[in-house]
Protein backbone atom coordinates (compact mmCIF):
# COMPACT_ATOMS: atom_id res chain seq x y z
CA UNK A 1 0.00 0.00 0.00
CA UNK A 2 2.85 2.39 0.88
CA UNK A 3 4.55 1.75 -2.46
CA UNK A 4 1.28 2.26 -4.33
CA UNK A 5 0.76 5.56 -2.53
CA UNK A 6 4.24 6.74 -3.49
CA UNK A 7 3.70 5.71 -7.10
CA UNK A 8 0.44 7.67 -7.17
CA UNK A 9 2.18 10.70 -5.66
CA UNK A 10 4.91 10.54 -8.29
CA UNK A 11 2.36 10.22 -11.10
CA UNK A 12 0.27 13.10 -9.79
CA UNK A 13 3.23 15.40 -9.32
CA UNK A 14 4.72 14.46 -12.71
CA UNK A 15 1.56 15.36 -14.60
CA UNK A 16 1.32 18.81 -13.01
CA UNK A 17 4.72 20.09 -14.24
CA UNK A 18 6.13 21.31 -17.53
CA UNK A 19 8.62 19.25 -19.50
CA UNK A 20 11.72 21.04 -18.20
CA UNK A 21 10.66 20.77 -14.59
CA UNK A 22 9.64 17.19 -15.14
CA UNK A 23 13.21 16.17 -16.01
CA UNK A 24 14.55 17.63 -12.76
CA UNK A 25 11.89 15.92 -10.70
CA UNK A 26 12.31 12.63 -12.53
CA UNK A 27 15.98 12.69 -11.60
CA UNK A 28 15.07 13.34 -7.96
CA UNK A 29 12.47 10.56 -7.87
CA UNK A 30 14.89 8.17 -9.54
CA UNK A 31 17.53 8.90 -6.92
CA UNK A 32 14.95 8.55 -4.16
CA UNK A 33 13.78 5.12 -5.31
CA UNK A 34 17.36 3.97 -5.83
CA UNK A 35 17.97 4.72 -2.15
CA UNK A 36 19.84 8.03 -2.42
CA UNK A 37 17.24 9.98 -0.45
CA UNK A 38 19.64 12.73 0.60
CA UNK A 39 20.52 13.61 -3.02
CA UNK A 40 16.86 13.47 -4.04
CA UNK A 41 15.85 15.72 -1.16
CA UNK A 42 18.56 18.25 -2.09
CA UNK A 43 17.27 18.43 -5.67
CA UNK A 44 13.66 18.80 -4.52
CA UNK A 45 14.54 21.45 -1.93
CA UNK A 46 16.38 23.46 -4.61
CA UNK A 47 13.42 23.01 -6.93
CA UNK A 48 10.80 24.35 -4.50
CA UNK A 49 12.90 27.46 -3.86
CA UNK A 50 12.01 28.56 -7.42
CA UNK A 51 8.81 26.58 -7.99
CA UNK A 52 6.72 26.33 -4.84
CA UNK A 53 4.50 23.36 -5.55
CA UNK A 54 2.30 21.61 -2.97
CA UNK A 55 3.01 18.20 -4.53
CA UNK A 56 6.77 18.56 -4.18
CA UNK A 57 6.44 19.94 -0.65
CA UNK A 58 4.25 16.93 0.17
CA UNK A 59 6.79 14.53 -1.29
CA UNK A 60 9.56 16.22 0.74
CA UNK A 61 7.43 15.81 3.84
CA UNK A 62 7.01 12.13 3.09
CA UNK A 63 10.72 11.69 2.37
CA UNK A 64 11.65 13.24 5.72
CA UNK A 65 8.96 11.14 7.41
CA UNK A 66 10.55 8.02 5.92
CA UNK A 67 13.91 9.18 7.25
CA UNK A 68 12.34 9.66 10.72
CA UNK A 69 12.98 13.43 10.75
CA UNK A 70 9.55 14.41 12.02
CA UNK A 71 10.32 18.12 12.45
CA UNK A 72 11.30 18.50 8.79
CA UNK A 73 8.41 16.26 7.71
CA UNK A 74 5.96 18.47 9.58
CA UNK A 75 7.54 21.60 8.07
CA UNK A 76 7.10 20.36 4.50
CA UNK A 77 3.66 18.83 5.00
CA UNK A 78 2.54 22.14 6.53
CA UNK A 79 3.91 24.10 3.59
CA UNK A 80 2.07 21.82 1.19
CA UNK A 81 -1.21 22.38 3.01
CA UNK A 82 -0.52 26.13 3.31
CA UNK A 83 -0.23 26.41 -0.46
CA UNK A 84 -3.27 24.25 -1.08
CA UNK A 85 -5.51 23.53 1.86
CA UNK A 86 -6.78 19.97 1.95
CA UNK A 87 -3.99 18.92 -0.42
CA UNK A 88 -4.05 15.27 -1.37
CA UNK A 89 -1.61 13.53 -3.70
CA UNK A 90 -4.56 11.60 -5.15
CA UNK A 91 -7.62 13.43 -6.46
CA UNK A 92 -11.00 12.21 -5.12
CA UNK A 93 -12.03 11.10 -8.62
CA UNK A 94 -8.98 8.82 -8.90
CA UNK A 95 -9.51 7.19 -5.52
CA UNK A 96 -12.94 5.83 -6.41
Amino acid sequence: MKVLSLVLIVLFVSVSFGWANQAVLKEAYSLYYKGDKEAAIKIMEDYVQKNPDPGVFYFLGYAYYEMKDMDKAKEYFSESFRLKSFYSPVSPEKSR
